[in-house]
């Protein structure tokens, strides 16, 4: 099982590196940029902490729970990067109420 489990994996690596170039490409506006940046990563770690969850300990988390947690990782992210202030996280969840 875990050998199915890495050569998946290894098949599928260069699709986070397009996702992330893709992502980057993305025109936003200055302000939120920085946080931007940073929104793949907190997907893909979000994602990797569920893939362990439910390979590890045979659990699996709500979709609605998951997103959550996304969004708490990504503000928590951007309260210890000292080049996002504040005035840019209000940007940023402002830009998201008008989406």
């Amino acid at each position: 099982m875990e050998h199915v489990f890495v050569s998946h994996q290894l098949d599928h690596t260069p699709h986070f590196k397009d996702a992330y170039e893709s992502w980057s490409l993305w025109k936003v506006d200055k302000a939120i940029k920085k946080i931007w940046i940073m929104i793949p990563a907190c997907i893909f770690w979000c994602i990797w902490l569920e893939r362990n969850k439910r390979c590890f300990d045979g659990e699996s988390t709500v979709l609605g729970i998951l997103k959550i947690r996304c969004t708490e990782n990504l503000f928590s992210w951007t309260n210890l990067y000292p080049a996002v202030n504040a005035k840019q996280l209000q940007d940023f969840t402002n830009s998201l109420a008008l989406a």
